[in-house]
């Protein structure tokens, strides 16, 4: 994604082959932390705040800061999400370990919409309504490779940014897919005109891109560490080295 700008206003058809976030094997060793109890009344998992570049879930001053710059139509981003909720959470909960979803737009405009839509119910909503797309992505996601046409076609290269990424939410129907977890028709539709947001996501994906350190998705890293996200017990278990046992 070196050239994001127009990544974000010309693909149609899904690049698949932008998935796969880079990193090598990190060497993280520590000493066992000591679990941190949440606020009286709370949990870990329950706290979540937004950040410069995306959600933050868990203790704001744990030990281990993880890291995911993810896409919601990026497979690899779901199916490490799939594998990865239940222990990481139950890591979360320890609060010796936060984890920060970073959003990075993959496949443009197409990011936009699943992002726009999963910001609109509020920080508290963010991480249920992502965890939703990617366990439920090829529902969503497949209506895209199936359902063009020629006309499609025309009418997505007539249309400008906002009607493109209208017509991705519609193609995906996530409209109906966001309004079954309690996000207001009205409030999706507005969410996804807030030109705003739109342009702070695709600013944000820009300045990821130029740093370097980002060149796809899943891209993990713990204490700023790049670690390679082949799969989730590989990250796991550089966790544990680092110290979350």
């Amino acid at each position: 994604m070196r050239n994001t700008a127009i990544a974000l206003t010309s693909a149609l058809a899904l690049a698949l082959t932008a998935c796969g976030g880079g990193g090598g094997e990190a060497s993280l060793k520590g000493e066992p932390i000591a679990a941190v109890k949440a606020p009286e009344g709370s949990s870990w998992t329950s706290t979540i705040a937004k950040t410069e570049r995306g959600y933050l879930m868990g203790n704001p001053d744990a030990k281990l800061k993880f890291v995911e710059y993810a896409a919601v139509t990026c497979p690899g981003c779901a199916q490490f999400h799939r594998d990865s909720d239940k222990e990481l959470k139950a890591m979360v909960e320890t609060g010796v370990v936060s984890f920060e979803l970073r959003p990075f737009l993959v496949h443009g405009l197409q990011d936009v919409a699943g992002f726009s839509l999963a910001k609109c119910n509020g920080p508290e909503a963010f991480f249920g309504l992502t965890g939703r797309m990617f366990d439920d992505q090829m529902s969503w996601l497949g209506k895209l490779q199936t359902g063009l046409t020629e006309a499609d076609q025309r009418a997505y290269e007539a249309a400008d940014m906002k009607g493109k990424i209208n017509f991705f939410a519609a193609k995906f129907e996530l409209v109906d897919f966001v309004k079954q977890l309690g996000v207001s028709e009205d409030a999706a539709k507005a969410c996804l005109a807030d030109d705003k947001a739109r342009e702070e996501l695709i600013a944000q994906t820009e300045r990821i891109s130029e740093e370097g350190k980002v060149t796809g998705t899943p891209t993990v890293m713990i204490n700023d560490v790049v670690v390679n996200p082949a799969s989730w017990n590989v990250v796991k278990n550089s966790l544990q080295q680092a110290g979350a046992r």
